[in-house]
């Protein structure tokens, strides 16, 4: 089993590890440091105290933002006791794979958390994000959750001119050319695309990524460039970027933004 500790002070790190060395002796454990735009390795589970990262207190953003991180594996959720604000998460996500976990715990209380996400390895959907291979489709998804490269391009096309989508019109261009390309956001997160191989990778928060779709001024600070395929499959395995299906991204990108800009005007 493989563990990824996030968040946790030194003090509470260091009393952890040697919980799960005595413990859970057949497990490999690392942490990260508060970080959401943290590249995370691959890992079976999470434990990631909410605090450190600025979610000690829910929000849409905060519930957004953690999601997008823990990226569907099984997860021990350290909160404050005295906290209530995620109360209702709790409730709807009532299963085995997200385990909350109040603080301050006992050792028999973190053990009992661990056993339950651990069990639940396996059992939950997974992004792919999580799988380092190579760049090719795992298993086909389903046609409803697909868009082509022609339809979004279409579906682009019926968007008035002045809608702020500059980096969706930037996206269509680069798609149209068949070439690798790298979008880059900061100077360690990017989004890489490969149109003839219909793959995409990344390491951003797809919600960051919705939201600058939607923002003429985040997109104008965004850089492209071309790649070739030996320079795209190099730098997504060395940003730990794994490939994930193009036709999903551009389906839930559109749903994202331009689904959701049309629902609210027909409100």
């Amino acid at each position: 089993m493989r563990l990824l500790v996030a968040g946790l002070s030194p003090r509470e790190e260091a009393a952890l590890g040697f919980f799960l060395d005595r413990n859970f002796k057949s497990w490999t454990w690392h942490s990260v440091a508060p970080d959401v735009h943290a590249v995370r390795p691959l890992v079976d589970l999470t434990v990631i105290d909410l605090a450190a990262f600025g979610w000690a207190h829910w929000s849409e953003a905060s519930e957004a933002q953690l999601l997008a991180w823990v990226q569907g594996t099984p997860a021990v959720l350290l909160v404050s006791a005295h906290d209530r604000s995620w109360t209702g998460v709790q409730e709807r996500s009532a299963n085995a794979s997200m385990v909350w976990l109040a603080k301050p715990y006992g050792t028999q209380a973190m053990r009992e958390a661990l056993d339950q996400a651990a069990a639940a390895v396996g059992t939950t959907p997974v992004k792919p994000a999580l799988a380092r291979a190579a760049p090719v489709k795992a298993e086909p998804p389903s046609e409803a959750s697909c868009l082509s490269i022609a339809d979004f391009q279409a579906r682009l096309a019926l968007q008035a001119e002045n809608t702020p989508h500059v980096f969706l019109r930037d996206l269509s261009e680069m798609l149209s050319q068949k070439d690798a390309f790298e979008a880059r956001f900061t100077v360690q997160n990017s989004l890489i695309v490969h149109p003839s191989n219909d793959w995409m990778a990344t390491n951003t928060p797809l919600q960051v990524i919705y939201r600058l779709c939607e923002s003429d001024a985040l997109a104008s600070a965004v850089t492209v460039r071309t790649l070739d395929d030996a320079q795209a499959e190099e730098r997504a395995q060395r940003l730990g970027m794994p490939p994930q299906d193009l036709e999903v991204f551009l389906w839930n990108l559109v749903a994202a933004t331009l689904d959701k800009r049309a629902t609210a005007v027909l409100r």
